[in-house]
Order: structure tokens, then sequence, then C-alpha cells
């Protein structure tokens, strides 16, 4: 098994009996990697090291990455402002954790209607990637990665027990700290309005979370084929040559 012990929320993104293991992998920032686990990524020919945060995130704490690297590295800005608008929520439905999670659901239907050109381009470079490693992630490792995650493993027909089981390890490799650290809402003032209820809550997933995008892409669009298909003009040949870039 091939392991990053300096970076958070690091594992094989690869599940069930199908997928190749060890050619994709999940993870929080990678601001924390030590020299040891640079070297570990440079030995394993990577094909691309994407980045799902945004320049705000990016800056407060960027990859810690050599030239070598860099030179993987591919930034495909997602932001939902799910703790702004938990700040808005607040003052509205008051400081409880169901106020919260409401936000977090709405947070991933947006990652699904709001962010299609993001779904579009991690999808072709994992087409491009002729099979060789990809590392994909955002801050925490947990939702946008979540998001990604559910997307490939659905395309290769994982049972959505073990999908969910993938999903909720989060909740045992994060701490509070480590999942809110960059954080922030959009302004200063905002920012003394956060509690330890939001982020508590923020910190950790639910699978109620993952089930809002699922349903979203059920209601809206019929299924994830048709989503990937139509919404983000793929067909059912890049399908077929994306399960056997990753298949065993």
């Amino acid at each position: 098994m091939f392991l990053i012990n300096s970076v958070s929320n690091f594992r094989d993104a690869s599940i069930g009996s199908k997928m190749k293991n060890n050619v994709l992998f999940r993870c929080a920032k990678l601001s924390t990697l030590s020299n040891t686990d640079i070297q570990k990524l440079e030995e394993i020919n990577l094909h691309a090291i994407i980045d799902f945060r945004d320049p705000k995130e990016i800056k407060k704490a960027p990859d810690n990455l050599s030239s070598k690297l860099e030179k993987k590295y591919v930034n495909l800005p997602i932001s939902a402002s799910t703790l702004s608008r938990m700040v808005d929520q607040k003052n509205v439905k008051g400081d409880k954790v169901e106020t919260y999670q409401n936000v977090m659901e709405e947070s991933y239907k947006l990652y699904i209607n709001n962010h299609k050109h993001v779904w579009k381009e991690f999808i072709k470079t994992l087409l491009r990637s002729g099979g060789k490693p990809v590392i994909y992630h955002c801050s925490a490792g947990k939702d946008r990665t979540g998001i990604a995650s559910y997307i490939i493993q659905k395309l290769f027909s994982n049972s959505m027990d073990d999908i969910f089981k993938n999903y909720l390890l989060s909740n045992q490799l994060l701490t509070t700290k480590a999942a809110t650290a960059e954080q922030t809402t959009s302004s200063n003032q905002d920012n003394i309005l956060v509690t330890n209820i939001m982020l508590d809550t923020l910190a950790k997933v639910k699978k109620s979370y993952l089930l809002s995008a699922i349903n979203e892409i059920k209601n809206n669009y019929s299924s994830l084929e048709k989503y990937i298909c139509n919404e983000l003009q793929f067909d059912i040949n890049d399908l077929e040559k994306l399960k056997k870039l990753y298949s065993i």
C-alpha cells in the first residue's frame, strides 16, 4: 500500500474489485508534504496533482512541491463559500448543527451544478493520464475531493456501501483543526461571527451530504453517466477508455 504520512487524509481512492490500486489517490492539501514524501511522489511517475482549492485557500497554504512535482500541478478551483453561507444562515435559523448541516448539503448541490467545467477538466486529466498515478485534493480532502471520488468510483459500478465507507473515512482521519485550518469567510467582520458549532460541522462529512449531490444528479440529469455525457460533453467511448485505464 502506497502511503504519504506527512499529509492528512491521504488514501487510495480505488475501491472494490475492479479498480487498480495505487494509481488514484485522494487527500488534504499538500502544504505539509515532507522531503521524504516528496521523494516518494517523484518516484511513482505521477501524471498530475489536481488541486480543487480556490486561490484564497492556496495562498494561505500552498502545496509544498519540488520543481519536478510542480510540473504536474493542475489547479481546478471550486468554491461554494460554505462558511460565509453558514454565517448568513446563523442569523436566520440560529447557531445549530442542523442549520449548518443544511448549508453543507446545499454546498454539495452547488459543486454539481456550478462547477461542471471543473469536473470536465478532472475527467479530461484522467483520460490523458495513460493510467499513470493521479493525486487530487482540496483543503481537507473530504467534500470537493469526496465528489471527485464519487464520480470515478461510481463509474466503476462500485456499491454505494463501499463508496460511502471510503467517503466517511475522513471523519476518522481528520481533526477539526486540520479540516478547517484555511476556511474563512469573505470578510473579517463575518469571521468574528464564526462559532465552534459551525467549525465542528464544517469539519465532518455525513452520508446526507454526498446523498445531496447524488440526488441532485438523479433529479436534474437522470444519472451520473448522462450528467457526464450530456453536461460535461463526453461520450460512451470516453467512459470506456477511462474504465480501461484504471481497471485491474
